[in-house]
């Protein structure tokens, strides 16, 4: 052999052997085969290597998230169905489930009955009184004088522009009427954001942000207290019973503590998390 073969062949050898080693460099494992919820989403983590990005399939689109020191973390928010997500780096595949998360009811009946609520409690204790007293039948109207029938219909009319003017006053206070699927924002105002995630128009859950530094303000801690309390009701918790619950929860929190222990209530979780600066309440079943 010749010594420009020679050199071919080398050249030739180290290729194969780095080609090997690359292969062999390939890692995809995951902490789990099946994930459940955590909040609004699953995180599917696990070890990788031999690229700087790893590719996931799910719901027949692919997308890609960062390998950081050969980890990876992957969220994907939680809907009302069980979800096959197919993983690759470079040759090596792997599929996880993510289980099926319960949902709060329908989106649009949960925010109206939400929205409902906000605007009773804007209006004056007489309208409110007025608005939820009995009505009287059409039979009970037809006895009576027009004098009587005409202050029933001035009353009605009056109780409507009470209605309509608490509605506007708290219009920033109110979620969005409809929702996206997936995770979006259906409220944001300057003491509170809610995120909501939807599927097929039915929530799967809520997530409540608020400003740490609103809970040592008397009057923003009872608006989140309102807005608590009001969310919660409209998910099917008893808001009484949810907000003895968290008061105590409060009182009894350490403060290098991060999370609390899940408040429930007519089968609707509230997981508690603390950042720095904000505090997150979630929402499932």
């Amino acid at each position: 052999m010749d010594i420009e073969m020679k050199k071919l062949f080398t050249a030739m050898m180290g290729l194969g052997v780095l080609l090997t080693l690359t292969a062999c460099g390939n890692k995809l494992t995951t902490t789990k085969t099946t994930y459940k919820q955590s909040g609004l989403v699953a995180v599917v983590k696990g070890d990788a290597s031999g690229s700087d990005k790893i590719s996931y399939k799910i719901n027949g689109t692919t997308k890609k998230s960062k390998i950081n020191g050969g980890t990876f973390a992957i969220t994907i928010p939680v809907t009302d169905k069980q979800q096959n997500v197919q993983l690759k780096v470079v040759d090596k595949t792997a599929t996880v489930k993510i289980k099926a998360g319960k949902t709060l009811g329908n989106y649009k009946a949960v925010a109206t009955k939400y929205n409902q609520a906000v605007i009773g409690s804007a209006l004056p204790a007489s309208v409110q009184k007025a608005m939820t007293a009995k009505q009287p039948t059409k039979a009970q109207i037809a006895q009576m004088t027009p004098v009587q029938q005409m202050a029933l219909a001035t009353k009605a009319k009056e109780l409507k522009a009470e209605f309509a003017k608490a509605t506007a006053a708290t219009k920033d206070k109110q979620l969005d009427a409809t929702a996206k699927t997936g995770i979006t924002e259906v409220l944001s105002n300057k003491n509170a954001v809610i995120r909501a995630n939807v599927a097929d128009n039915k929530v799967v859950g809520f997530a409540l942000i608020v400003p740490v530094k609103a809970m040592k303000n008397k009057q923003q801690a009872k608006e989140f207290g309102t807005t608590l309390a009001l969310l919660g009701n409209a998910a099917g918790a008893n808001a009484k019973t949810v907000m003895k619950k968290f008061a105590k929860a409060v009182k009894d929190q350490n403060d290098s503590q991060t999370t609390m222990k899940t408040i429930k209530s007519n089968g609707v979780k509230f997981d508690v998390g603390f950042s720095t600066t904000k505090l997150y309440i979630y929402l499932t079943k």
